[in-house]
């Protein structure tokens, strides 16, 4: 399998940045200089000892009579399962044995499953755990989750679902599937920024010429630079010769835009035909696409994600897109991710993406 996009990349020497905050208001706001964007290092506690296991497993402690209540529930919120190419899942579930609780305390993500009538052990271990004003609010409430950052090691997720009676745990797990999905995604997506920021940066300067910055990790070369059509992709391809290593593409494009005519097929249109003559003849199918309107940053921005295929080059891949209006600058902005990995997941891929593309900024 050829690949249709190598002979476009151009080696950049890539160093200082200016640090900027993430959020897109205070991002270009900051004065303190540095080599590296360290917004995400909040995310770890280096007092800690390393947490071992991966990012996306998730640890289950609860008891029998309890699990046998939420196990479903639980199972098609966090392992919920979403098509890219072919269908991924963010999570996989690991119940676990109180027993091994010394073991599992190394590990990323727990969570605790328990009421205030039971005596089993995972119920016991959270009533002479969790502080007295806690317990007596979960028992004023019904039920209430929490969650702790780093608590036993230094890259830790620890949730806490508790109600009073068992049957009131099924009612806190649908009132709050949303909340506890957005946490673990939230770190996620955290973790995977901090691993990607964990470089230098491409220097400041280098957005000099374009009406825009991004923060952007040094492992980014430039693979079109097109300035006078408006458009420059950045891609990082590992120097190993490796179907392991995914290629990851960030790519934005610009246009004058005297009012806001934004909408999802503004954003399908410009990026098919963005895709077609950058990316040597990269295709997407509209129709099985589906924009919505997301918060990116300070904008409500239209967003998409989906399949790329390339049948000149028997190709195919992730991508997602940003499409979002500069009201200040009165242009229109598509800020495109896309992906290469044939043998690995694309969603982790998307997401550490996705986190790059929010530290866009106008100028």
């Amino acid at each position: 399998m050829s690949d249709k996009r190598s002979h476009y990349v151009v080696p950049a020497l890539l160093s200082v940045c200016l640090l900027m905050g993430m959020a897109l208001s205070s991002c270009g706001k900051s004065a303190r200089q540095t080599d590296r964007y360290d917004f995400y290092e909040k995310v770890m506690d280096t007092s800690k000892p390393i947490a071992v296991g991966t990012d996306r497993d998730i640890y289950i402690l609860c008891d029998e009579t309890n699990w046998k209540l939420v196990e479903s529930a639980l199972r098609e919120n966090l392992e919920q399962q979403r098509t890219v190419v072919s269908k991924e899942q963010y999570f996989e579930l690991h119940r676990s044995d109180i027993k091994q609780l010394e073991t599992l305390t190394r590990y990323k993500n727990l969570i605790f499953i328990g009421d205030l009538q039971s005596k089993s052990a995972v119920s016991r271990h959270i009533r002479n755990t969790l502080p007295p004003n806690v317990l007596q609010k979960v028992q004023a409430r019904g039920a209430d989750m929490l969650s702790v950052n780093n608590r036993w090691v230094k890259d830790q997720l620890v949730i806490y679902m508790v109600a009073s009676q068992p049957d009131l745990l099924v009612r806190l797990l649908q009132e709050r599937k949303n909340k506890l999905f957005d946490l673990l995604l939230e770190r996620l997506a955290d973790r995977l920024a901090y691993q990607a920021f964990l470089t230098k940066l491409i220097p400041e300067d280098f957005f000099a010429a374009y009406p825009f910055t991004l923060k952007v990790p040094e492992t980014y070369q430039i693979f079109s630079n097109d300035k006078q059509n408006r458009f420059l992709s950045l891609l990082f391809r590992s120097n190993q010769e490796s179907r392991e290593t995914p290629d990851k593409y960030l790519s934005v494009y610009y246009e004058d835009m005297p009012e806001n005519k934004l909408d999802g097929n503004w954003l399908l249109d410009t990026r098919k035909r963005l895709a077609w003559h950058y990316y040597d003849e990269d295709e997407i199918d509209p129709a099985s696409l589906h924009p919505l309107q997301i918060v990116f940053g300070n904008y409500t921005a239209w967003y998409v994600m989906g399949a790329w295929k390339n049948q000149k080059h028997l190709m195919g891949g992730g991508f997602q897109a940003f499409a979002l209006y500069e009201p200040n600058q009165k242009k229109a902005y598509l800020i495109d991710n896309s992906v290469y990995y044939p043998t690995g997941d694309k969603l982790p891929v998307l997401l550490e993406l996705w986190r790059i593309s929010q530290t866009f900024t106008a100028r």
